[in-house]
């Protein structure tokens, strides 16, 4: 059941170095979750960018979200990594020790033969193979789609036994991506995949203050998400 395989996703602080899927488990728990996902006429709208362990390379990405983080601390705080006040995001760490990390970018994309043809005999406008439609006005709609693709992965990883965490926190400049040559949009998302050796929930201990005590740590109540507007 959902509740079994989704129920156990926790955030990994760090994953273990030495227990690592190999190419052939990740390829497996990527083709599932895609079989299982669902895009608006077959498209599929983006791309995933598969990066195996690379010390390095997972050191660059954590520079740059951490970046990010430091950015908009100083924007709004005035805190920069000299400042007392700075510390570190640990929700960030998992970067640094992932095996494997997923840049989730939006890509042009062709319609299948079906929807050619029905675009053609109605005379639309296939708007996925235009590059400055793909790079400014689906990043919405190209976003949810990551979202439930990468949900359905999330599951097929947990019920093998590994662990995965996301990532939203990066830089929006296409340039801060250089290093990367093979990314041609700015990503939506990132997300990690291993065995994880620590996670975010062991940090807190109840100890009856807001900064450790887990049941601070809360999501809000189901009411202030879902409103039924209809009476019985």
């Amino acid at each position: 059941m959902i509740e079994d395989s989704l129920g156990k996703r926790k955030h990994v602080v760090h994953y273990d170095t030495e227990i690592i899927p190999s190419r052939s488990e990740v390829e497996e728990i990527l083709k599932i979750g895609y079989s299982l996902s669902t895009s608006k006429q077959k498209a599929f709208p983006y791309k995933f960018y598969v990066l195996g362990p690379d010390k390095n390379r997972s050191k660059k990405l954590w520079d740059m979200a951490e970046g990010r983080k430091i950015d908009v601390d100083r924007e709004a705080y005035g805190t920069t990594p000299d400042s007392e006040e700075y510390n570190s995001n640990p929700g960030l760490y998992h970067l640094k020790s992932a095996p494997y990390t997923f840049i989730i970018t939006p890509r042009i994309a062709p319609p299948n033969p079906h929807f050619k043809w029905h675009f053609e005999e109605t005379n639309s406008m296939w708007q996925l193979e235009d590059y400055n439609f793909v790079n400014t006005k689906n990043r919405e709609s190209c976003a949810i789609e990551i979202g439930m693709c990468a949900k359905a992965i999330t599951g097929a990883a947990l019920d093998r036994g590994w662990d995965v965490s996301y990532n939203v926190c990066f830089f929006k400049d296409r340039e801060k991506w250089s290093f990367l040559p093979c990314i041609d949009f700015r990503p939506v998302l990132m997300m990690t995949l291993g065995k994880g050796k620590s996670y975010f929930y062991e940090r807190l201990i109840p100890d009856g203050s807001f900064k450790n005590d887990p049941k601070f740590n809360t999501s809000p109540p189901f009411e202030d998400i879902f409103q039924f507007i209809d009476n019985e």
